[in-house]
């Protein structure tokens, strides 16, 4: 495959290369999703602060009833959102992780397709029908990856964001429905 010590060493630089971009997309991964949980930590600490401070300023049974009742479709809501957040963050990476890969492929059918080249040089006469089957197979080959992925790619897309959506709307109707009942209870009581 090297016929030159030059050519192993841009080899060996290549792979350094792709080995620090791959820890750079891991890393920024890690940082972003670090960087969601500190932010909801803070958002979270002050809200439970403001929470308390309000509790504490309850004087009656009723008005605790309905605090507790305002507090629900709020904290579903920032609950979502948090995993939305977080959602947005993987996909961002898996996006990121994907173009590696591919563009990973398609390198190494490109240097599949010069190694053929290379024996095909060096190949005996009437060979030539082999090599190009050869060639249209890694070709081809190619050709199923790539259209394999972007279906994988965009099924798996749709998927996800149907499942999100999906689940929102479901916890949304259940706090509804909470909600509803809550209200209802006292009313029925007195």
């Amino acid at each position: 495959m090297f016929t030159t010590a030059q050519e192993f060493s841009a080899f060996g630089q290549s792979q350094f290369d792709k080995a620090v971009r791959f820890s750079g997309i891991l890393l920024a991964s890690a940082e972003r999703l670090a960087t969601l949980q500190l932010e909801m930590s803070r958002k979270l600490l002050a809200e439970n602060a403001q929470t308390l401070k309000q509790l504490s300023a309850i004087k009656d049974p009723k008005a605790l009833a309905e605090f507790q009742t305002s507090l629900t479709q709020p904290s579903l809501d920032k609950a979502f959102a948090a995993a939305r957040e977080v959602y947005d963050v993987t996909l961002a990476t898996q996006t990121e992780l994907t173009s590696f890969v591919e563009e990973q492929v398609a390198e190494t059918n490109k240097n599949v397709l010069d190694v053929i080249d290379r024996l095909a040089k060096n190949a005996p006469t009437g060979s030539d029908a082999a090599v190009q089957a050869l060639k249209n197979m890694v070709t081809s080959s190619n050709a199923a990856f790539e259209s394999a992925a972007k279906t994988a790619k965009k099924v798996g897309s749709e998927f996800a964001e149907a499942s999100v959506e999906a689940a929102e709307t479901s916890a949304k109707a259940a706090s509804a429905a909470v909600s509803r009942t809550r209200k209802a209870t006292p009313s029925a009581s007195a």
